[in-house]
C-alpha cells in the first residue's frame, strides 16, 4: 500500500495533562489539534526511548489521524458503528479490560477512545473487503502480469556500507581494494548497528526489476556487477555515503500460481482497501490551520 496504516492502537492513546492545544487540520469539520499529536509522540517514546520527536514523525501521525478521521466518518455514514459484529467485538474487549483491571487505570478512559476509534477502521476495511472480494479470476490475471514482468530476471542479495565521510569511505574501498572480506570491512566502517553485526549483508534478495523501479540510481550502480563486486562511494540527499556490494546474483525463479496465489491476492485486497481510502481523501474537505 502507498501509506503506511500499521502504527498500533496503543500508540494513539492519549495521556493526561498536556498543554492548551491549537487545531492542526480539520477533516470534514472534525479538528485534530496538537495535543492529539503531543500525546502520541509522548506514548511513542515512552515505549521505545529511540525515537525522536521529529517534524518528519509529527507529520506522519498527523496524516494518520487524517486517515483514521475518514475512515471512522465513513465506517459510521455506513452505520457500521450499529453493527453486531462491531458491537460484539467492543462489548468483548470491554469485558476483558474490566477483567484485568484496566477500565480503573488514569487513562482508560483516553485509551478506550482510541481502541474504539481503531476498531471502527478495521470495521470500515472488513467492509471494502466483503464489498469488493478478490475473485480467483484476479488472481489469475495478476499472476500472469506478475510471471510475464519477471521472467528471465535476476535477484542479488546486496550488503552495504554507510559512512558519515567520504573519507572513511575511501578507507573502506582501500579495505576492499586489499583483498579485506566485505563482512570485516563492513563491521569496522559503516554506522549502521545492524550492519556491524551482521557485517552489512541484507537477509534476503530483491530482484533487479524492482531495484530498477524503485531505486533507479542504485539499479544503474549495481546491475552490471558480478557476485562479489562493490560500488565506488555513493552520495546520498542527507550527505552520508554508501558502499553497495553483490553477495550473491543468481537467476529468478518464478514461483508456481499456487504458491503465488494467496500472496497475490492479498496483494490485490490490500490494494482495493488503498483505493476505497484513497476514494474518501478525494472527496473529503480536509483544510490545514493557517
Amino acid at each position: 500500500m502507498k501509506k503506511t496504516y500499521l502504527i498500533s492502537a496503543l500508540m494513539l492513546t492519549a495521556l493526561a495533562g498536556s498543554l492548551a492545544a491549537k487545531t492542526l487540520v480539520t477533516v470534514n469539520g472534525t479538528p485534530i489539534d496538537s495535543k492529539t499529536i503531543d500525546e502520541q509522540v509522548k506514548m511513542l517514546r515512552s515505549q521505545n526511548k529511540q525515537i525522536q520527536d521529529t517534524p518528519m514523525l509529527r507529520r506522519d501521525l498527523t496524516e494518520r489521524q487524517v486517515m483514521l478521521t475518514l475512515t471512522n466518518q465513513e465506517a459510521k455514514h455506513l452505520k457500521l458503528d450499529q453493527s453486531a459484529e462491531y458491537k460484539q467485538a467492543l462489548e468483548q474487549s470491554r469485558a476483558a479490560a474490566k477483567q484485568q483491571g484496566a477500565d480503573k487505570r488514569p487513562q482508560f478512559k483516553q485509551q478506550w477512545a482510541a481502541y474504539e476509534s481503531e476498531l471502527l477502521h478495521q470495521a470500515f476495511i472488513a467492509h471494502v473487503v466483503r464489498s469488493n472480494p478478490v475473485q480467483e479470476n484476479d488472481a489469475k490475471a495478476a499472476y500472469d502480469d506478475y510471471s510475464k514482468f519477471y521472467k528471465d530476471s535476476q535477484e542479488i542479495q546486496m550488503g552495504e556500507i554507510i559512512t558519515r565521510s567520504s573519507g572513511d569511505a575511501q578507507k573502506a574501498i582501500d579495505a576492499l581494494k586489499a583483498k579485506q572480506s566485505f563482512k570485516t570491512v563492513a563491521s569496522r566502517y559503516t554506522i549502521d548497528p545492524q550492519g556491524k553485526q551482521n557485517g552489512g549483508i541484507a537477509p534476503i534478495y530483491v530482484n533487479l526489476k524492482d531495484l530498477e523501479a524503485n531505486a533507479p540510481a542504485l539499479y544503474t550502480a549495481v546491475k552490471d556487477l558480478n557476485k562479489g563486486g562493490y560500488t565506488q562511494p555513493i552520495q546520498s540527499g542527507d550527505g552520508l555515503f554508501g558502499i553497495f556490494y553483490v553477495n550473491d546474483k543468481r537467476a529468478f525463479n518464478v514461483p508456481s500460481y499456487e504458491t503465488a496465489k494467496n500472496n497475490l491476492m492479498q496483494d490485490l485486497q490490500a490494494a482495493r482497501v488503498d483505493a476505497a481510502i484513497q476514494a474518501l481523501y478525494q472527496k473529503a474537505k480536509i483544510q490545514n490551520a493557517k
